[in-house]
């Protein structure tokens, strides 16, 4: 039995492909078949020889069997542009054979020769690249079938496990007689969205396992083939277990108490901590709307080195301000040397910059968990969760804006991080904020309104308080003074006109 693996299942092995474990619902079963099954491009071959020299490096011998027409040569040559490779292990616990010269002899034939390659170097892994190739070897369709489940049966006496790549779609019913043999079906995609290429991977089938069901996504580099598994997916998969599994770290907190003992997360600003009731409630989720040039970034930024002031690590995970803007903006608050202090090793602050150009809502969940995990951060600021929301709608899924926040929502809270979320609003000095069946109002539990005001023939910056679920708050309208002489800090309650009053509660739902 694999460690941690229950009574009666059979074991598995680490592909060694970033996150593709976790969507096979705990590894590759050994001694199974594998069908690795995609478009051309899609990456099924380097999926393959991954979990090859993966296999290899922990001392697995392991055959790599290719049936295309190129010589084994170019595909080497093809796996040397990749960081998993390992010249060292070619020839010895890697060893790549052509197919080809068995071929002409038929399918029966090629099989038992692939058997006694499998003997003769006492294979655990064995890769067969191409098996559209064998497949038109043969005229009779059916013996493309017997070769899989012969070759299949023999390896899995052996407790040796098969990978075939093999290019169709992964959902063609013309392949469906084949895929029946087969204990694991790795789908492999890419499609253009407009003028984007997108890769993803899709586990069809695993016997005896749970798989994270659905589409995840797959980048190709020079590292290899990574797995970004779909976050909504993760978090079902936790509550199926009643656990926080895969998606976060412990029990969820309960923001009703304020962070018990640690207080509220306060801003450091006396005026705005007033109106929150001493801040914002732990590990709840506030949104921070506002039009252009009130000040979002820049009181996101505070909330940040506020928190890192306290000794609560913090992140910024940023989609338009470099780590050079966010400087900038520090220095004209007098805030600069604290941001450097907190940005040095040890100082509290990481700075997370993913530029806003063909998001992958996926990759940016992977990598902001990543981040929230190897920094233990207790803050967190997004600015703006208005590319997620953007990347989201383009996805092709309408659905999918509301399950991807309310499972962030989730692992946000299960972390015990104070999320602020900044997010902009189209109109300048309209002060209705209505957040009726919006998305990341509903997940809020905090909404904080910038906008400008005017008073006195001028235009001025206002904040206000919507909404606070777990704790009084301020309803007024404060003026908000940004500024290098006193940093930030809100001025005296401004009666607005009319015009510009604050909004009720019946506008925030």
């Amino acid at each position: 039995m694999a460690e941690g693996a229950p009574e009666g299942l059979p074991r598995v092995n680490a592909t060694g492909v970033p996150n593709l474990d976790a969507v096979l619902g705990g590894g590759l079963p050994r001694g199974a078949l594998a069908i690795v099954v995609g478009p051309p491009g899609s990456g099924k071959t380097t999926l393959a020889c991954q979990i090859a020299f993966a296999a290899a490096r922990e001392g697995r011998p392991t055959l790599i069997l290719t049936a295309l027409s190129e010589p084994t040569n170019k595909l080497v040559a093809h796996l040397r542009t990749f960081r998993f490779f390992d010249e060292t292990l070619l020839g010895g616990a890697v060893r790549v054979v052509s197919l080809e010269q068995f071929l002409p002899r038929g399918l029966v034939t090629t099989g038992e020769e692939v058997l006694a390659l499998v003997r003769k170097a006492r294979a655990e892994v064995v890769v067969i690249d191409g098996f559209r190739g064998l497949r038109g070897a043969d005229a009779e369709p059916q013996r493309a079938r017997e070769f899989l489940y012969d070759v299949g049966s023999g390896l899995s006496v052996r407790g040796a496990t098969a990978i075939v790549t093999s290019e169709a779609e992964p959902r063609d019913p013309a392949f469906f007689p084949e895929f029946t043999t087969a204990d694991v079906i790795i789908g492999m995609h890419y499609r253009l969205a407009g003028v984007r290429q997108l890769r993803s991977v899709e586990v069809v089938k695993v016997r005896g396992r749970a798989p994270l069901p659905g589409l995840h996504a797959l980048s190709l580099s020079e590292a290899g083939a990574t797995v970004y598994p779909r976050l909504e997916a993760r978090v079902a998969a936790s509550a199926r277990h009643g656990d926080s599994g895969t998606a976060g770290q412990g029990p969820e907190e309960d923001p009703s108490t304020n962070g018990g003992d640690e207080g509220a997360a306060s801003f450091g600003l006396p005026g705005l901590d007033a109106a929150l009731d001493g801040g914002l409630a732990r590990a709840t989720l506030t949104l921070l709307a506002g039009s252009l040039g009130t000040g979002k970034t820049t009181l996101g930024l505070s909330f940040a080195l506020a928190g890192v002031a306290l000794g609560e690590p913090a992140l910024f995970l940023g989609f338009r301000e470099t780590p050079a803007h966010l400087v900038r903006k520090a220095r004209v608050l007098g805030a600069d040397s604290a941001l450097s202090r907190a940005r040095a090793p040890g100082g509290g602050l990481e700075v997370l910059y993913l530029p806003a150009v063909e998001l992958d809502p996926d990759i940016v969940a992977d990598r902001l968990l990543a981040a929230l995990d190897r920094t233990g951060a207790r803050r967190l600021v997004v600015d703006s969760i208005a590319e997620l929301e953007r990347v989201l709608a383009r996805g092709g899924d309408p659905g999918r804006v509301e399950e991807y926040l309310a499972a962030l929502a989730i692992v946000l809270r299960r972390r015990g991080v104070t999320s602020l979320l900044i997010r902009e609003t189209p109109r300048v000095l309209d002060p209705i904020l209505d957040l009726a069946g919006d998305p990341v109002g509903m997940v809020a539990d905090n909404v904080l309104l910038l906008r400008r005001i005017g008073t006195a023939g001028q235009v001025r910056r206002g904040i206000s308080v919507l909404k606070m679920r777990f704790a009084p708050h301020d309803e007024a309208l404060h003026e908000l003074v940004l500024g290098s002489a006193d940093g930030i800090h809100l001025a005296s309650v401004t009666r607005a006109s009319r015009d510009d009053e604050t909004p009720s509660p019946e506008a925030v739902r």
